[in-house]
């Protein structure tokens, strides 16, 4: 820290293969912490400090990942990229150093266990698990067919989706990764979470699809602008979306967030990539500024043991949704939301207390 300022670091893919994911996130730092500072800073033992940000692209590589840490060594606060193979490298890289890692962009269950990662989101082993629960009461005896990305992302989301089956009668009748999909799937239910370009190439080539299905992809609105009509009908897990409004316990009432980030978004996206939806990786990037500041107001100190101590210990609410890490380092207590497309809209479907609308498991 100097001059009174805490230096937060991002690294974030603004090229490569995350390019549109890793500046959804970078407006939701550059939001966060232009909120901060205008709310006067942070209280920093018996003093207020001004949070600074600087963003270094990672080129969506691990040797990227790797050369922007190091150039940020001497930041204050550490926000990871977007990717659980990427934020699989800043932890290995924050726990070498003994840093704090604060974690918007990887859901993988072993990157949210790395000593020093601290996570906002739900891990992936939640993620098609909440959309076979969000079923289950629609299609008991469903036969599912698990597609799975080879990374551990997908890997971590399928074994969760088969614990998820087997506690709720459901029969998985196999799992595979997308290219060994069949063009006509003998199944119910068709679940996939892979890369973006996966779950919609896999749709793509469907010659016969399944009554219900669902894809990690469809969280984003970029999902309906590839698939037009196809995305119709099409389920989908989601950290975030822009109709929950939760009571905070601290930081920004939930409106202001979503109005924040809607003009920070039209402002940082290139013509024809923006929207006027507020997309949940611009939303759990500012949640991990907004805790990872929190965290640090409650320890008082810029020291990492310190910082890492209040977040294992911090119980919240915030416009996020509630936070609170397990024993184990994954984020537990933070609810994955299932969506459904309608008309060409995202509409929340799960759980019933906050669902716009209701779950439908008709065929499309």
């Amino acid at each position: 820290m100097q001059d009174g300022r805490v230096l937060v670091a991002g690294v974030l893919s603004l090229s490569g293969r995350y390019a549109f994911q890793g500046r959804l996130a970078g407006a939701g730092l550059q939001q966060a912490v232009a909120d901060a500072r205008s709310a006067g800073g942070i209280r920093l033992g018996d003093r207020h400090v001004l949070p600074e940000l600087v963003v270094l692209d990672d080129r969506g590589t691990r040797a990227g990942v790797r050369r922007a840490l190091d150039a940020l060594v001497e930041a204050d606060l550490v926000v990871g990229p977007y990717g659980s193979d990427l934020v699989r490298e800043a932890g290995t890289w924050a726990a070498e150093r003994g840093r704090v890692l604060w974690n918007h962009g990887g859901s993988a269950d072993d990157v949210e266990r790395l000593p020093g990662v601290v996570s906002v989101a739900s891990p992936a082993s939640r993620y098609l698990a909440a959309v076979l629960e969000a079923l289950a009461p629609h299609r008991p005896s469903a036969r599912v067919l698990l597609a799975a990305g080879r990374g551990g992302f997908g890997q971590h989301a399928a074994q969760g989706a088969q614990q998820a089956a087997a506690r709720l009668g459901v029969s998985v009748v196999d799992s595979m990764p997308h290219d060994e999909v069949p063009e006509a799937p003998d199944a119910d239910v068709l679940v996939m979470a892979g890369t973006f370009e996966q779950d919609v190439a896999l749709l793509r080539r469907l010659r016969t699809r399944p009554p219900v299905i669902g894809a990690v992809a469809a969280g984003l609105g970029a999902f309906a602008n590839e698939l037009g009509r196809q995305a119709e009908g099409v389920l989908a897990p989601t950290q975030w979306e822009e109709g929950v409004h939760f009571a905070a316990d601290f930081g920004p009432r939930p409106a202001h967030v979503v109005r924040a980030l809607r003009a920070r978004v039209l402002s940082t996206l290139s013509a024809g990539t923006a929207t006027s939806h507020v997309e949940y990786p611009s939303a759990q990037a500012y949640a991990a500024v907004l805790v990872a500041l929190h965290c640090l107001e409650d320890a008082g100190s810029l020291d990492d043991e310190a910082l890492g101590a209040a977040a294992r210990r911090l119980r919240c609410t915030t416009f996020f949704g509630r936070f609170g890490l397990g024993e184990d380092g994954r984020q537990l207590d933070h609810d994955v939301l299932v969506v459904q497309w309608c008309a060409g809209v995202k509409r929340i479907v799960w759980p019933s207390e906050v669902a716009e609308t209701e779950l439908d498991a008709s065929p499309v």
